[in-house]
């Protein structure tokens, strides 16, 4: 038996062993245990997939036929396949070319001043008409979480409240 085989019958042997436990401590209440069980069950699987994937990925590297590399040109019929089939190039700031005539980012400038002016007009408007009314409904909400008076006197300083208690003798 390889050590590979091994490692993969531990694995499968931890995986069945902290899944078992997962659903007993489930079934008991005992939520930290089912949470450790739960996370090295997820860690043995995880290892146990990541293995295969690289266990597999190795075979395929095996089964390539290597590539010698030649010396000297390439074949002239493979070069010409390659130049015909390259895209075009292609400028992707043309836009910012001087000798045109674009309005990208005058119309982007400009509706970000409208936008700006807009939001600017919006917010007067609410500062104006919401702060008296927001206020007074604020109040008739906090009204009913006040304290009674008769536990504080209205002449009284509101830090004496954070002041140590007095013994009395």
């Amino acid at each position: 038996m390889t050590g590979r085989r091994i490692a993969y019958a531990v694995a499968a042997l931890t995986i069945a062993a902290s899944g078992y436990y997962f659903f007993v401590y489930l079934t008991r209440w005992e939520w930290n245990r089912a949470l450790t069980s739960g996370v090295i069950l997820l860690a043995a699987e995880i290892g146990l997939v990541g293995a295969l994937v690289l266990d597999r990925i190795g075979r395929l590297r095996a089964n390539l036929v290597p590539v010698s590399p030649r010396r000297g040109e390439p074949r002239p019929e493979v070069l010409a396949r390659i130049r015909e089939s390259a895209p075009a190039h292609r400028n992707h700031f043309a836009w910012l070319r001087p000798d045109r005539s674009n309005v990208f980012v005058p119309v982007l400038l400009g509706a970000g001043v409208l936008f700006s002016g807009i939001a600017w007009i919006v917010e007067r408007i609410a500062r104006a008409t919401a702060g008296k009314s927001m206020e007074k409904g604020l109040a008739l909400q906090l009204e009913g979480l006040a304290p009674p008076d008769s536990l504080i006197a209205r002449e009284s300083d509101p830090m004496a409240l954070f002041a140590p208690a007095r013994v009395r003798s």
